[in-house]
């Protein structure tokens, strides 16, 4: 004799391991697909200065779930006292550097030919323009670099 109640059962129960293994797949995937399309603003962790290339290099993490693009980059210069440079704006600089996503990337902002080297107290406000692959918007990162001056989070500042 066969018993019906059992196979039921187990029939049930593998029903419902079925159902809930095929929710969990489509819910991940929907879940990470919404995640990757979320529009990260690139991040700047670090500057620094090389006086030998005259440039800003920009340690930039993109914390989205796809590329973004820095299309434009434009800067603010202001002397500090030790400086023999007359302040002067450099903008509309067109580039093409991506940035991959969850990817720390080294922008350079090279500063303007023929000037002299930045002294301590000079101050660069650099501004980054980027696009997203989802929208036609233009979006800006600005940051804030001063020769010599270490960041709040102890990272930063030039040589």
């Amino acid at each position: 004799m066969r018993r019906p109640a059992a196979v039921l059962i187990l029939v049930g129960f593998v029903m419902l391991f079925l159902g809930w293994a095929i929710g969990t797949f489509f819910t991940e995937r929907t879940v990470a697909k919404a995640i990757a399309t979320i529009p990260g603003s690139p991040i700047v962790l670090n500057a620094r200065y090389d006086k030998e290339k005259h440039a800003i290099f920009y340690s930039m993490l993109n914390p989205g779930g796809m590329p973004l693009t820095i299309v434009e980059e434009s800067f603010v210069f202001t002397p500090g006292s030790k400086s023999k440079e007359k302040g002067y704006v450099v903008s509309h600089i067109p580039v093409h550097v991506v940035l991959p996503p969850g990817v720390v990337t080294q922008v350079e902002l090279k500063l303007k030919a023929g000037t002299e080297k930045l002294q301590l107290g000079d101050a660069v406000l650099a501004t980054f323009t980027y696009v997203h692959p989802l929208s036609k918007d233009l979006y800006s990162v600005i940051h804030p670099f001063t020769m010599g001056v270490k960041a709040k989070t102890g990272k930063g500042g030039g040589k």
